[in-house]
């Protein structure tokens, strides 16, 4: 007796090169899976992904691909939340911080439908945030990878869109090095937990769900995108000698984890106090606050500019999201 074909959505931003391909190999691998024809769903500027991928999943089917950059993926993720609906990914974004993170094929608009349509479901942690913006205004939102105030922000804002949709994730070193030469520090204070407050200045404040940005550039080693931590990171280096010793913090967490599989295990929040010192600071835990002390931040979300910052406050939620990933 055959099995009835499973109800199949994605859920695509239209603004992507490459989407008519997508529906051809959507279209062509469905059958072959198991699955019904695609329904497919156009994100707006109104409405990114959430209400889409809410509606496929109120609708019955049985999984929902996110095609488009991080942008689309987190919005699709946000709609999915408290279902059991299942996400593939096809990345074609810049970043696709989440694809890289879980080794779907970057650039192969068919391998990543097969191994959506095809692999087996991962349950990944989520974190959810809470911001305050530069004008006052509350936001809730959620994060797949990382948000961060500061450094990082300041060059994703600084990134021009043309050229980043020209050449790619590249596009991102010239504002990074302008960001290097240009930016400063900021006065913040953060805790973990029930962990005592720290204040310091810093380039910036990673909050991390998972650790690998693109290039294969490791930052938080001890993120495990299932282990219920956020994983927290204060760059606060000055001067050539600090710059150079948070380098090489970098560098060998980029090595570390090319060469083994081995991961280092960060500290508890409570046993770091002695690391302040240090220009990169790392700490672990479920909750984390923070607040700009001076004037608002640079902010960022899973890659995408979100303005200015004020406060915010994370938390992680625990194999809150189910993905496909190759078996």
């Amino acid at each position: 007796m055959s099995r009835t074909p499973s109800r199949l959505a994605v859920v695509y931003n239209p603004t992507k090169v490459g989407f008519d391909e997508v529906r051809r190999r959507a279209e062509a691998r469905a059958s072959k899976h198991g699955w019904t024809d695609p329904v497919f769903y156009a994100t707006t500027e109104e409405d990114p992904g959430t209400g889409q991928a809410a509606r496929a999943a109120a609708d019955g089917v049985g999984l929902v691909i996110a095609c488009g950059g991080d942008g689309t993926v987190r919005s699709v993720a946000q709609g999915l939340l408290g279902t059991s609906v299942p996400m593939g990914l096809v990345p074609l974004g810049t970043g696709n911080l989440l694809a890289r993170n879980l080794d779907i094929p970057l650039d192969d608009i068919d391998r990543a439908l097969h191994v959506a349509m095809s692999g087996r479901s991962r349950a990944i942690d989520l974190g959810e945030v809470r911001y305050t913006d530069g004008d006052g205004e509350s936001h809730d939102d959620v994060f797949l990878v990382m948000l961060g105030a500061g450094m990082d922000a300041d060059m994703i804002a600084g990134t021009d869109a043309d050229l980043k949709a020209r050449v790619g994730w590249l596009a991102y070193v010239g504002s990074f090095a302008n960001t290097l030469v240009r930016g400063h520090r900021i006065k913040l204070e953060y805790s973990l937990d029930d962990g005592p407050p720290v204040q310091t200045r810093a380039r910036m404040l990673l909050v991390a769900n998972c650790g690998m940005l693109q290039g294969g550039m490791v930052l938080l080693p001890a993120a495990v995108i299932d282990d219920g931590l956020l994983d927290v990171m204060a760059l606060r280096a000055k001067g050539v000698i600090e710059w150079a010793q948070a380098g090489t913090v970098l560098a060998q967490h980029t090595v570390r984890h090319r060469l083994t599989a081995l991961r280092r295990k960060a500290p508890p929040a409570g046993e770091q106090d002695e690391r302040r010192t240090l220009p990169v600071d790392f700490r672990q835990g479920v909750e984390v606050t923070a607040r700009v002390l001076e004037k608002p931040g640079a902010f960022q979300i899973d890659g995408e500019d979100c303005g200015t910052v004020t406060e915010f406050s994370a938390r992680i939620k625990r194999r809150a999201l189910t993905v496909r990933v190759a078996v």
